[in-house]
């Protein structure tokens, strides 16, 4: 095994525990790899407001990636470095498909995102994320005025498999359709992809696939698995992404990940 020189993760689900926080325990490692030279950086579906908490936690001075790879942001000034947004018009239009088949729908706009009614979904997720939101004074459709980053949108999970399939038949090359989440539809660019997002990073810091170890546990992850030659999930990944990766570390909530680079990483001291 060549000798890994970055670190690119997820964060829900892979580093972060069961509460949305990176323990003291992984807080450490990343911490450790980073003074021992390598790169750490955060790669989420997360609004970049959500990110810069978890950045702050773990000290790490490389850009992060946001919004499945929909920005790219620097980690001093949280400056965008790269963007990708939904054009309003085509942003409208899929609130609209949403609204058409009555699943729960949401929009970014700076470092805020905007629903239609209060729920529990709006409750939960303004828990999770850390961000309140913004109530539109009428439908969600018709408030959005600028491009977006994302558009989500909360479903049962037995109801996204098909959702997200119809949602690509109905949007077809114009869009990405993911998830992160098994009650996640997830709406952003062809190119706002963590894959494309890593590839970037790759060109901006010099990152080779050969010496990048990238992390993550779900479907939007997959890209930049693809792309790295260390790909990795957590024990409780889905089963696409176990099949796909070279090492399976522990149980994302319970510093699963820390226990892996820590045997893969040794410190130097």
């Amino acid at each position: 095994m060549a000798e890994i020189r970055a670190v690119i993760t997820d964060l829900d689900d892979t580093l972060l525990n069961e509460r949305h926080q990176m323990t003291g325990r992984t807080v450490a490692t990343l911490k450790r790899l980073t003074a021992q030279g390598i790169k750490v950086i955060l790669a989420s579906g997360r609004s970049a407001a959500s990110i810069r908490p978890q950045m702050a936690k773990a000290g790490t001075p490389w850009p992060y990636i946001a919004f499945n790879g929909a920005q790219i942001l620097d980690a001093g000034t949280h400056l965008i470095l790269s963007a990708s947004q939904v054009p309003m018009e085509l942003a409208r239009q899929v609130l609209l498909w949403f609204e058409a088949r009555q699943v729960y729908a949401q929009y970014y706009d700076g470092d805020d995102w905007y629903y239609e009614t209060p729920s529990q979904i709006t409750e939960d997720y303004a828990k999770s994320s850390g961000i309140a939101g913004t109530r539109t004074a009428g439908r969600l459709s018709e408030s959005i005025v600028r491009p977006t980053p994302k558009v989500l949108a909360v479903a049962a999970p037995d109801r996204v498999p098909g959702l997200m399939a119809e949602a690509a038949k109905a949007f077809g090359n114009s869009v990405a359709v993911t998830t992160s989440k098994p009650c996640f539809v997830e709406i952003t660019m062809p190119d706002a992809t963590k894959g494309h997002a890593v590839r970037k990073l790759a060109a901006m810091l010099n990152l080779s696939p050969e010496t990048t170890l990238c992390a993550g546990d779900s479907l939007n992850d997959l890209s930049m698995l693809a792309w790295s030659k260390l790909p990795v999930s957590v024990a409780n990944a889905r089963e696409e992404v176990k099949a796909v990766a070279w090492r399976v570390a522990g149980h994302g909530h319970k510093d699963g990940l820390a226990e892996l680079l820590d045997e893969l990483i040794p410190s130097k001291a």
